[in-house]
């Protein structure tokens, strides 16, 4: 950030004493988990740590060049936004390195492996050319497998049992669907909406029948309010595009439903769903709440808002973009992030739902004996 560190933390002492959203204690903001957690990294470009940097895309597909990366870093890492990221930010709350990303090189599975890939949807046809959620699945059952091989069959599920399973995904296949879809009648919205609770439900079982948990769930942020819509629609003062709300609204509401099932079918089965809607919607609206002085226009970009290809010429940035909650038309900033990562960490049942970060990071699970043993069961 463009502060100093010791800065920041005073800055964000004194407007979180005064935050909207009250539910948040900053006692024991860093106290690390019981035991080594390790996490496993699921989704699209808020948790993609760079993974995008190792497959052919387009260079406006990317987040390795100037200025993404600037503030923490000081160089582009393939985040797509100017320094951490909530899960690296996460990381550090538990005194470990920043979670790689599954396709750099040389990498070990201490403590995880990211899988997330920016551009990435529930669905493969969202962006063929990125790797999708049903791939990030394949890479981590290739990854479980590689570890029983490593350091042992008792020790490797161990580890995967008392990790937590992070996922951020959705919002590409809304924008997927509402501009390739815009004249789609209500019926077959409420369609799409179901096949996307069907198969996030369905991944994170596939997730627990190989061990997993632990789950860490963000669920899809308000698409329609965010600087690279508002631009595209040229929408004017607090105007969002109002169909992706909706059906965002209503994924959100039924995701949350199914993963609370799941608790009930599904031995040893515990998670967070993390409100990423309300919170990220309430920082757009009221952005003097949260610290920041600009929210309606990106830092990096150009255009009505600001927010079309950050770092393509022409493009302007901002000076400090610890002011404003977006860094490009999509993404918050690294600041915008730290606020995110603290309300979940410590946020209660408004925030975080059923348990916050630090609860589910401490939570112990029992080791699995052999996979094959704990089949997800059928639904009749």
């Amino acid at each position: 950030m463009a502060a100093s560190k010791l800065t920041f933390n005073f800055l964000l002492l004194n407007f979180l004493a005064s935050l909207r959203i009250p539910e948040i204690s900053l006692c024991d903001r860093s106290r690390q988990p019981k035991r080594h957690v390790a996490m496993f990294i699921f989704g699209d470009s808020i948790f993609d740590a760079g993974n995008d940097n190792y497959i052919n895309l387009s260079v406006s597909d990317r987040a390795n060049y100037w200025p993404y990366g600037e503030t923490f870093f000081h160089f582009p890492t393939g985040r797509f936004t100017d320094g951490r990221l909530i899960v690296d930010l996460i990381a550090t709350k538990i005194g470990q390195p920043f979670v790689p990303p599954y396709l750099q090189p040389g990498i070990n599975f201490t403590n995880g492996v990211n899988f997330a890939s920016g551009g990435a949807g529930v669905f493969y046809e969202t962006d063929p050319k990125v790797i999708s959620l049903g791939m990030q699945l394949s890479n981590f059952k290739n990854v479980a497998i590689s570890m029983e091989e490593q350091i042992g069959d008792k020790e490797a599920k161990k580890l995967l049992s008392q990790a937590v399973y992070a996922t951020s995904v959705g919002a590409n296949d809304y924008s997927y669907f509402v501009d390739n879809y815009p004249n789609a009648t209500q019926l077959e919205r409420d369609e799409f909406v179901n096949n996307m609770v069907g198969n996030v439900t369905d991944f994170v079982k596939e997730l627990y029948n190989f061990g997993a948990r632990k789950f860490a769930i963000l669920n899809v942020g308000p698409r329609g309010c965010q600087p690279a819509v508002r631009q595209s629609e040229e929408l004017r003062g607090d105007g969002c595009e109002e169909v992706s709300l909706q059906m965002i609204k209503k994924h959100n509401s039924a995701t949350s439903k199914a993963i609370k099932e799941l608790e009930s079918k599904l031995s040893g089965f515990k998670y967070s769903i993390l409100d990423f809607y309300t919170i990220l919607l309430d920082m757009i609206k009221h952005p003097k709440d949260y610290g920041f002085k600009e929210s309606r226009y990106s830092c990096c970009g150009y255009g009505m808002y600001n927010a079309a290809h950050c770092g393509i010429e022409p493009y302007t940035l901002c000076k400090n973009p610890s002011e404003y909650l977006f860094f490009d038309g999509w993404h918050p900033t690294e600041h915008g992030y730290w606020i995110l990562a603290d309300l979940f960490w410590n946020g209660k049942p408004s925030i975080a739902v059923p348990y916050n970060l630090r609860q589910l990071f401490d939570l112990e699970s029992t080791p699995i004996i052999l996979s094959e043993e704990y089949e997800v069961p059928h639904d009749e």
